[in-house]
């Protein structure tokens, strides 16, 4: 079984920290957050990996020279320029002949990726989606009324809604939707595999963290002390 990991972005939303570093490896525990994607990865059976880079490159080139992960290939694809979220699995698509996984280098979860990709496998779908019910908190009071009336006000509630969780399975000839050297998002390949294909959809049930911002990457770090599954992976061996 094969996976893609995109660790390609700039991680804006963490500077100052990603001026230094690139968001994937920043550190957790003893580890990194990509180290732990890495090893569940290689739980679920994936035996290589293709990590997409571009920010600050040489430094997942040299951190994995150093520290190889442990019964896992690893290459690297490099971009030249960005090419977005989609845009840099064109470049290997050669080396992409069967269904893969498609990870965002910074989601941290203990998914299942065995399960993920039989159930991909026996839906027969084009594409799946991992998707995430997470609650959104509004910065206002809601309001519900009828006619000039006010009948309830809400103050700040969390909206609860399903996202996108940055983890894809792909069948291989799905890449030939991507354009080549061209900036190319991930939303815009769902939506040409809606009208033109099969897109499923799997509900994540464990647990999920995008640490893209601040205070999840300061919660990553706060669960890495206290959930025993992230303990494990995090802790020096």
């Amino acid at each position: 079984m094969k996976a893609v990991v995109m660790a390609g972005g700039l991680g804006l939303r963490l500077r100052p920290l990603t001026s230094i570093i690139p968001k994937p490896l920043l550190p957790l525990g003893d580890r990194n957050v990509v180290e732990v994607g890495l090893m569940n990865l290689a739980k679920a059976g994936v035996t290589e990996v293709i990590m997409c880079i571009n920010y600050m490159s040489e430094y997942f080139e040299s951190h994995f020279k150093e520290r190889p992960p442990e019964n896992l290939r690893i290459s690297f694809s490099k971009e030249s320029n960005q090419l977005g979220t989609a845009g840099p699995l064109a470049l290997i698509k050669e080396q992409l002949q069967e269904p893969f996984i498609v990870v965002n280098g910074d989601i941290l979860t203990n998914l299942n990726f065995s399960k993920f990709y039989q159930t991909f496998l026996n839906r027969q779908f084009d594409m799946m989606v991992g998707t995430k019910i997470i609650d959104l908190p509004m910065n206002y009071g809601v309001v519900s009324s009828k006619g000039d009336s006010i009948t309830s006000v809400r103050e700040k509630p969390c909206i609860e809604t399903e996202v996108v969780a940055g983890i894809y399975c792909l069948a291989p000839h799905i890449l030939n939707w991507i354009p080549d050297n061209e900036s190319f998002q991930m939303t815009d390949l769902l939506q040409l595999v809606l009208r033109n294909g099969k897109l499923g959809r799997f509900l994540i049930e464990d647990y999920w963290l995008d640490i893209g911002h601040m205070e999840n990457y300061e919660k990553a770090k706060q669960d890495a002390l206290e959930l025993p599954f992230l303990q494990k992976v995090t802790a020096a061996v």
